[in-house]
């Protein structure tokens, strides 16, 4: 197995729980797996081998892999991910600080592998492809909202925000063959999007 991260909630997620295992525990093993190796990593045998259980530990919860995909997919994309991923602490910032903090999260590379594997993901299966739609949209609305607030017009607010969700889009896809910004670099294109003619 791979070295343990932290993953949300700040526990180990790698690291099986002593005592009788829950859903919750298998789908945030199968989340961490998705995050740090990539979807064909996630398997029920992987997953079984790692905890130390029989499969039988594994279906006492889930009828198939598809019902633990279906899980690891409700986590990802639940509240306490938004708060994990700092979204949630986010919207409670001032307007300047909370631009500064989501342009910084376009480079952390912690962020990066999740991201990619989930959308790779989300290609295959339309159930995931609306949770990450529905993200997007909670993210595209959280940077519109601090535009609005720092009194750009409605079409202005909307073209910044664009322009700054799809960035942090493209870093993920792009990171494997494209240089990724530095965090100076972030801030120069947020100053740019903040800048009023005239």
């Amino acid at each position: 197995m791979t070295q343990a991260t932290t993953g949300p909630g700040g526990t180990d997620e790698a690291s099986p729980r002593p005592g009788r295992l829950s859903a919750d525990d298998w789908a945030r093993a199968g989340l961490h797996l998705l995050m740090t190796e990539g979807r064909q990593a996630v398997k029920i045998s992987r997953l079984c081998s790692d905890f130390g259980v029989t499969k039988g530990s594994f279906y006492w919860h889930f009828a198939d892999f598809d019902a633990l995909m279906s899980a690891i997919a409700r986590l990802y994309f639940s509240r306490e991910l938004d708060a994990a991923r700092g979204l949630v602490a986010v919207e409670a910032m001032p307007v300047e600080e909370r631009l500064e903090t989501m342009a910084a999260m376009l480079v952390d590379s912690r962020a990066f592998e999740g991201e990619a594997a989930v959308r790779e993901w989300a290609r295959a299966d339309e159930s995931v492809a609306a949770a990450v739609r529905d993200l997007d949209q909670r993210i595209l609305r959280v940077v519109h909202e601090a535009f609005v607030e720092l009194g750009f017009s409605e079409p202005e607010a909307r073209v910044r925000a664009g322009l700054l969700v799809y960035a942090g889009i493209g870093f993920v896809y792009g990171r494997s063959a494209l240089p990724v910004p530095k965090v100076d670099e972030i801030h120069e294109i947020l100053a740019l999007l903040m800048r009023r003619d005239g």
